[in-house]
Protein backbone atom coordinates (compact mmCIF):
# COMPACT_ATOMS: atom_id res chain seq x y z
CA UNK A 1 0.00 0.00 0.00
CA UNK A 2 1.30 2.94 -1.13
CA UNK A 3 1.19 6.00 1.25
CA UNK A 4 -0.18 9.37 0.22
CA UNK A 5 2.39 12.08 -0.47
CA UNK A 6 2.41 14.93 1.96
CA UNK A 7 0.75 18.35 0.62
CA UNK A 8 3.28 21.25 0.72
CA UNK A 9 4.03 24.67 -0.46
CA UNK A 10 5.22 23.09 -3.65
CA UNK A 11 1.44 21.49 -4.27
CA UNK A 12 -0.31 25.45 -3.26
CA UNK A 13 2.29 26.82 -6.24
CA UNK A 14 1.04 23.68 -8.52
CA UNK A 15 -2.27 23.80 -7.57
CA UNK A 16 -3.27 27.37 -7.10
CA UNK A 17 -0.20 30.06 -7.52
CA UNK A 18 0.62 29.01 -11.46
CA UNK A 19 -2.81 28.37 -12.00
CA UNK A 20 -3.66 31.94 -11.12
CA UNK A 21 -6.37 31.26 -8.64
CA UNK A 22 -4.64 32.36 -5.67
CA UNK A 23 -6.74 34.94 -4.13
CA UNK A 24 -3.53 36.25 -2.28
CA UNK A 25 -6.20 35.96 0.96
CA UNK A 26 -2.75 35.59 3.00
CA UNK A 27 -4.06 32.37 4.67
CA UNK A 28 -1.14 29.92 3.99
CA UNK A 29 1.50 32.72 4.93
CA UNK A 30 -0.44 33.51 8.50
CA UNK A 31 -0.69 29.86 9.58
CA UNK A 32 2.85 28.86 8.55
CA UNK A 33 4.86 28.02 12.25
CA UNK A 34 7.97 28.45 10.62
CA UNK A 35 7.55 32.15 9.55
CA UNK A 36 8.84 31.29 5.90
CA UNK A 37 6.21 31.97 3.67
CA UNK A 38 5.59 36.23 2.54
CA UNK A 39 4.41 38.24 0.30
CA UNK A 40 5.89 38.72 -3.13
CA UNK A 41 3.53 40.98 -5.63
CA UNK A 42 0.55 39.91 -5.15
CA UNK A 43 1.42 36.07 -4.22
CA UNK A 44 2.84 34.02 -1.33
CA UNK A 45 6.19 32.80 -1.47
CA UNK A 46 8.71 30.44 0.49
CA UNK A 47 12.38 32.58 1.69
CA UNK A 48 13.40 29.24 3.85
CA UNK A 49 13.68 25.83 3.98
CA UNK A 50 10.09 24.10 4.28
CA UNK A 51 9.41 22.44 7.41
CA UNK A 52 7.27 19.67 5.36
CA UNK A 53 4.25 20.55 7.58
CA UNK A 54 1.38 20.66 5.58
CA UNK A 55 -0.23 23.19 7.94
CA UNK A 56 -0.14 26.04 4.87
CA UNK A 57 -1.83 23.78 2.63
CA UNK A 58 -5.25 22.88 4.58
CA UNK A 59 -5.59 26.75 4.91
CA UNK A 60 -6.26 27.38 1.45
CA UNK A 61 -9.37 27.69 0.56
CA UNK A 62 -8.70 27.13 -3.24
CA UNK A 63 -8.60 23.29 -2.29
CA UNK A 64 -10.75 21.01 -0.69
CA UNK A 65 -13.01 23.57 0.18
CA UNK A 66 -16.41 21.55 1.12
CA UNK A 67 -19.29 24.29 0.95
CA UNK A 68 -21.62 21.56 2.84
CA UNK A 69 -18.94 21.24 5.80
CA UNK A 70 -18.48 25.39 6.19
CA UNK A 71 -22.97 25.57 6.05
CA UNK A 72 -23.29 22.85 8.46
CA UNK A 73 -20.91 24.55 10.80
CA UNK A 74 -22.28 28.45 10.81
CA UNK A 75 -26.17 27.08 10.05
CA UNK A 76 -26.63 23.06 10.90
CA UNK A 77 -27.98 22.73 7.97
CA UNK A 78 -26.84 23.27 3.80
CA UNK A 79 -28.67 26.41 1.45
CA UNK A 80 -31.79 25.38 -0.46
CA UNK A 81 -32.42 26.31 -4.08
CA UNK A 82 -34.86 29.14 -3.27
CA UNK A 83 -31.90 30.71 -1.35
CA UNK A 84 -30.37 32.93 -4.32
CA UNK A 85 -27.66 34.36 -2.48
CA UNK A 86 -26.58 31.90 0.20
CA UNK A 87 -28.58 31.05 3.78
CA UNK A 88 -29.57 34.35 5.79
CA UNK A 89 -31.57 35.23 8.70
CA UNK A 90 -32.62 38.75 6.92
CA UNK A 91 -31.91 41.11 4.31
CA UNK A 92 -31.87 45.06 5.10
CA UNK A 93 -31.32 48.64 3.83
CA UNK A 94 -29.07 50.63 6.21
CA UNK A 95 -26.62 53.33 7.08
CA UNK A 96 -24.39 54.43 10.26
CA UNK A 97 -25.81 57.47 11.88
CA UNK A 98 -22.62 59.07 12.66
CA UNK A 99 -21.47 61.93 10.38
CA UNK A 100 -17.81 61.22 10.87
CA UNK A 101 -18.90 57.48 9.06
CA UNK A 102 -20.70 58.40 6.48
CA UNK A 103 -17.84 61.41 5.40
CA UNK A 104 -15.47 58.96 5.16
CA UNK A 105 -16.85 55.56 4.55
CA UNK A 106 -17.92 53.60 1.32
CA UNK A 107 -22.00 53.63 0.46
CA UNK A 108 -23.83 53.62 4.08
CA UNK A 109 -20.69 53.28 6.16
CA UNK A 110 -22.78 50.38 7.82
CA UNK A 111 -19.02 48.28 8.09
CA UNK A 112 -17.37 50.61 9.98
CA UNK A 113 -20.42 51.30 12.35
CA UNK A 114 -20.62 47.77 13.07
CA UNK A 115 -17.09 47.27 13.80
CA UNK A 116 -17.24 50.42 15.81
CA UNK A 117 -20.03 48.87 18.08
CA UNK A 118 -18.01 45.12 18.18
CA UNK A 119 -15.39 47.10 20.09
CA UNK A 120 -17.62 48.95 21.99
CA UNK A 121 -19.45 46.13 23.48
CA UNK A 122 -16.75 44.46 23.72
CA UNK A 123 -17.71 41.86 21.27
CA UNK A 124 -14.02 41.81 19.94
CA UNK A 125 -10.69 43.14 21.01
CA UNK A 126 -9.55 44.39 17.46
CA UNK A 127 -10.74 44.67 14.01
CA UNK A 128 -8.54 43.80 10.98
CA UNK A 129 -9.31 45.86 8.09
CA UNK A 130 -8.35 46.73 4.80
CA UNK A 131 -6.07 50.02 4.56
CA UNK A 132 -3.31 51.60 2.31
CA UNK A 133 -0.36 53.11 1.86
CA UNK A 134 -0.15 56.57 0.31
CA UNK A 135 0.45 55.49 -3.66
CA UNK A 136 -3.32 53.16 -2.96
CA UNK A 137 -0.92 49.37 -2.03
CA UNK A 138 -3.62 47.88 -0.28
CA UNK A 139 -2.54 46.12 3.02
CA UNK A 140 -3.93 44.51 6.55
CA UNK A 141 -4.48 47.28 9.64
CA UNK A 142 -5.42 46.12 12.95
CA UNK A 143 -7.69 48.28 14.57
CA UNK A 144 -7.92 48.66 18.38
CA UNK A 145 -10.34 51.77 18.80
CA UNK A 146 -12.41 54.03 16.87
CA UNK A 147 -10.15 56.74 15.26
CA UNK A 148 -8.21 53.13 13.37
CA UNK A 149 -11.69 52.19 11.95
CA UNK A 150 -12.39 56.01 10.57
CA UNK A 151 -9.16 56.47 9.07
CA UNK A 152 -9.44 52.72 7.17
CA UNK A 153 -12.83 53.40 6.19
CA UNK A 154 -13.87 53.20 1.94
CA UNK A 155 -12.85 50.12 -0.66
CA UNK A 156 -9.50 49.83 -1.84
CA UNK A 157 -10.44 47.47 -4.77
CA UNK A 158 -6.93 46.03 -5.10
CA UNK A 159 -6.35 42.58 -2.82
CA UNK A 160 -5.01 42.87 0.57
CA UNK A 161 -3.65 39.67 2.72
CA UNK A 162 -5.79 40.14 5.42
CA UNK A 163 -5.25 36.63 7.14
CA UNK A 164 -2.03 38.32 7.63
CA UNK A 165 -3.32 40.81 9.89
CA UNK A 166 -5.21 37.99 12.10
CA UNK A 167 -2.07 36.60 12.80
CA UNK A 168 -0.44 40.33 13.50
CA UNK A 169 -3.76 41.05 15.76
CA UNK A 170 -2.64 37.80 17.71
CA UNK A 171 0.81 37.77 17.71
CA UNK A 172 1.61 41.44 18.13
CA UNK A 173 -1.15 42.97 19.78
CA UNK A 174 -2.16 40.11 22.06
CA UNK A 175 -5.75 40.11 20.30
CA UNK A 176 -8.06 37.10 21.11
CA UNK A 177 -11.36 38.45 19.59
CA UNK A 178 -11.04 39.72 15.87
CA UNK A 179 -13.35 40.55 14.16
CA UNK A 180 -11.95 41.34 10.47
CA UNK A 181 -13.82 42.91 7.09
CA UNK A 182 -12.99 40.55 4.09
CA UNK A 183 -14.15 39.93 0.00
CA UNK A 184 -15.83 36.72 -0.12
CA UNK A 185 -12.20 34.78 -0.93
CA UNK A 186 -10.99 35.96 2.39
CA UNK A 187 -14.38 35.02 4.01
CA UNK A 188 -14.14 31.49 2.75
CA UNK A 189 -10.03 31.48 3.68
CA UNK A 190 -11.60 31.96 7.38
CA UNK A 191 -14.11 29.54 7.22
CA UNK A 192 -11.51 27.12 5.49
CA UNK A 193 -8.99 27.65 8.47
CA UNK A 194 -12.22 26.83 11.05
CA UNK A 195 -13.47 24.04 9.44
CA UNK A 196 -9.95 22.50 7.94
CA UNK A 197 -8.71 19.05 9.37
CA UNK A 198 -5.40 20.67 9.91
CA UNK A 199 -6.91 24.43 10.28
CA UNK A 200 -4.28 26.51 12.48
CA UNK A 201 -6.17 26.41 16.21
CA UNK A 202 -5.14 29.83 17.16
CA UNK A 203 -6.31 31.64 14.35
CA UNK A 204 -9.34 29.91 14.20
CA UNK A 205 -10.15 30.63 17.64
CA UNK A 206 -9.40 34.39 17.54
CA UNK A 207 -11.64 35.08 14.31
CA UNK A 208 -14.62 36.15 15.92
CA UNK A 209 -16.43 38.13 13.76
CA UNK A 210 -16.09 38.10 10.01
CA UNK A 211 -18.20 40.55 7.96
CA UNK A 212 -18.15 39.81 4.12
CA UNK A 213 -18.39 42.35 0.80
CA UNK A 214 -20.18 42.01 -2.09
CA UNK A 215 -17.61 41.59 -4.74
CA UNK A 216 -17.93 40.85 -8.43
CA UNK A 217 -13.59 41.29 -8.57
CA UNK A 218 -10.61 42.96 -7.85
CA UNK A 219 -7.34 44.68 -9.61
CA UNK A 220 -4.37 44.17 -10.18
CA UNK A 221 -2.32 46.78 -8.44
CA UNK A 222 0.70 46.99 -10.60
CA UNK A 223 -1.67 47.15 -13.36
CA UNK A 224 -4.56 49.40 -12.16
CA UNK A 225 -2.91 52.11 -9.82
CA UNK A 226 0.92 51.55 -11.56
CA UNK A 227 0.49 51.70 -15.02
CA UNK A 228 -3.00 52.81 -15.71
CA UNK A 229 -4.25 55.77 -13.01
CA UNK A 230 -0.83 56.99 -13.53
CA UNK A 231 -0.81 56.77 -17.54
CA UNK A 232 -3.33 59.60 -17.17
CA UNK A 233 -1.76 61.85 -15.53
CA UNK A 234 -2.58 60.85 -11.97
CA UNK A 235 -0.43 61.38 -8.70
CA UNK A 236 -1.92 58.06 -6.69
CA UNK A 237 -0.89 59.85 -3.60
CA UNK A 238 -3.79 62.88 -4.89
CA UNK A 239 -6.66 60.13 -5.16
CA UNK A 240 -8.81 60.37 -1.52
CA UNK A 241 -11.22 57.63 -2.44
CA UNK A 242 -12.29 55.32 -5.51
CA UNK A 243 -15.75 54.20 -6.28
CA UNK A 244 -17.73 51.79 -8.98
CA UNK A 245 -20.84 53.50 -10.00
CA UNK A 246 -23.41 52.63 -12.29
CA UNK A 247 -20.81 51.29 -15.09
CA UNK A 248 -18.02 53.59 -14.23
CA UNK A 249 -14.92 53.36 -12.24
CA UNK A 250 -14.47 57.10 -10.28
CA UNK A 251 -11.07 58.22 -8.75
CA UNK A 252 -11.90 61.45 -6.55
CA UNK A 253 -9.84 64.05 -4.52
CA UNK A 254 -11.38 65.20 -2.22
CA UNK A 255 -14.59 66.14 -4.28
CA UNK A 256 -13.11 66.58 -7.45
CA UNK A 257 -13.55 63.41 -9.44
CA UNK A 258 -9.77 62.94 -11.09
CA UNK A 259 -11.12 60.04 -13.63
CA UNK A 260 -14.66 59.21 -14.45
CA UNK A 261 -14.43 56.02 -16.98
CA UNK A 262 -16.68 53.49 -18.11
CA UNK A 263 -15.90 49.63 -16.21
CA UNK A 264 -15.39 48.09 -19.36
CA UNK A 265 -11.91 50.07 -19.56
CA UNK A 266 -10.45 48.64 -16.63
CA UNK A 267 -11.71 45.18 -17.05
CA UNK A 268 -8.24 43.98 -18.51
CA UNK A 269 -6.42 44.40 -14.86
CA UNK A 270 -9.31 41.79 -13.20
CA UNK A 271 -6.88 39.49 -11.31
CA UNK A 272 -7.33 35.94 -12.83
CA UNK A 273 -8.57 34.37 -9.67
CA UNK A 274 -11.53 36.92 -9.59
CA UNK A 275 -12.93 34.76 -12.73
CA UNK A 276 -12.96 31.59 -10.65
CA UNK A 277 -15.26 33.12 -8.11
CA UNK A 278 -18.90 32.05 -8.13
CA UNK A 279 -19.54 34.53 -4.83
CA UNK A 280 -20.82 37.71 -5.27
CA UNK A 281 -22.67 38.48 -1.65
CA UNK A 282 -19.72 36.62 0.92
CA UNK A 283 -22.23 34.09 1.40
CA UNK A 284 -20.05 32.18 4.45
CA UNK A 285 -19.61 35.69 6.42
CA UNK A 286 -21.73 36.40 9.63
CA UNK A 287 -22.83 39.54 7.84
CA UNK A 288 -22.77 40.86 4.18
CA UNK A 289 -22.91 44.40 3.32
CA UNK A 290 -22.54 45.90 -0.36
CA UNK A 291 -23.72 48.82 -2.29
CA UNK A 292 -26.02 47.07 -4.75
CA UNK A 293 -29.72 47.25 -4.31
CA UNK A 294 -29.76 50.40 -2.17
CA UNK A 295 -30.10 53.90 -2.98
CA UNK A 296 -27.08 55.94 -2.74
CA UNK A 297 -25.68 56.73 0.64
CA UNK A 298 -26.76 53.43 2.13
CA UNK A 299 -25.76 49.86 2.13
CA UNK A 300 -27.58 46.38 1.65
CA UNK A 301 -26.83 44.22 4.69
CA UNK A 302 -27.30 40.69 5.20
CA UNK A 303 -27.53 39.27 8.41
CA UNK A 304 -26.64 35.07 7.65
CA UNK A 305 -25.46 33.53 11.28
CA UNK A 306 -27.44 33.89 14.44
CA UNK A 307 -24.20 35.84 15.98
CA UNK A 308 -24.53 38.29 12.78
CA UNK A 309 -28.29 38.99 13.31
CA UNK A 310 -28.11 39.72 17.08
CA UNK A 311 -25.12 42.25 16.53
CA UNK A 312 -26.65 44.02 13.61
CA UNK A 313 -30.21 44.50 16.19
CA UNK A 314 -28.26 45.50 19.18
CA UNK A 315 -25.66 48.10 17.01
CA UNK A 316 -29.27 49.06 15.85
CA UNK A 317 -30.83 49.51 19.04
CA UNK A 318 -27.38 51.46 20.31
CA UNK A 319 -28.03 54.10 17.55
CA UNK A 320 -25.50 52.98 15.44
CA UNK A 321 -27.31 52.21 12.36
CA UNK A 322 -30.51 52.68 11.30
CA UNK A 323 -32.02 50.10 9.14
CA UNK A 324 -34.90 48.82 7.59
CA UNK A 325 -36.06 45.14 5.92
CA UNK A 326 -35.30 44.74 2.30
CA UNK A 327 -38.27 42.33 1.54
CA UNK A 328 -37.73 40.05 -1.66
CA UNK A 329 -40.34 41.59 -4.08
CA UNK A 330 -38.22 45.09 -3.77
CA UNK A 331 -36.32 45.90 -6.91
CA UNK A 332 -32.86 46.14 -5.03
CA UNK A 333 -33.87 42.57 -3.57
CA UNK A 334 -33.75 41.52 -7.10
CA UNK A 335 -30.73 43.23 -7.96
CA UNK A 336 -28.64 41.09 -5.56
CA UNK A 337 -30.30 37.88 -6.64
CA UNK A 338 -28.97 38.88 -10.15
CA UNK A 339 -25.94 39.97 -9.36
CA UNK A 340 -25.39 36.49 -7.82
CA UNK A 341 -26.74 34.69 -10.22
CA UNK A 342 -24.69 36.83 -12.69
CA UNK A 343 -20.98 35.92 -10.95
CA UNK A 344 -21.72 32.51 -10.78
CA UNK A 345 -23.03 32.37 -14.81
CA UNK A 346 -19.51 33.96 -15.24
CA UNK A 347 -17.64 31.46 -13.68
CA UNK A 348 -19.31 28.68 -15.25
CA UNK A 349 -18.82 30.54 -18.97
CA UNK A 350 -14.82 31.84 -18.43
CA UNK A 351 -13.13 29.20 -17.32
CA UNK A 352 -9.16 30.27 -16.98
Amino acid sequence: MLLERPKLFGNLTTQVIRAGTCTFCGACMAACPMNLLWPAGEQPTLVGACALCEICYYQCPNVEFSKEDVEMFLHNRTSRPDEPFGISRGTFVGKATRKEIQSQAQDGGVVTALLAYALESKMIDAAVVTGRDSKWKSKPEVATKYSDLVKNAGTKYTPSPTLLGVRSAIDEYMKTKIGLVGTPCQIRAVRRIQTSPLGHSRLAQAMTLSIGLFCMESYAYDKLIDAYVTSKGIDPTTVTRMGIKKGSFIAWSGENELLHVPLKEVDAFVRNSCKQCDDFTAEYADISVGGIGCPTGYSTVIARTEKGFELLKNAEKAGFLELRELKPEEKGYIKVTNMSQAKRLRKAIKPI
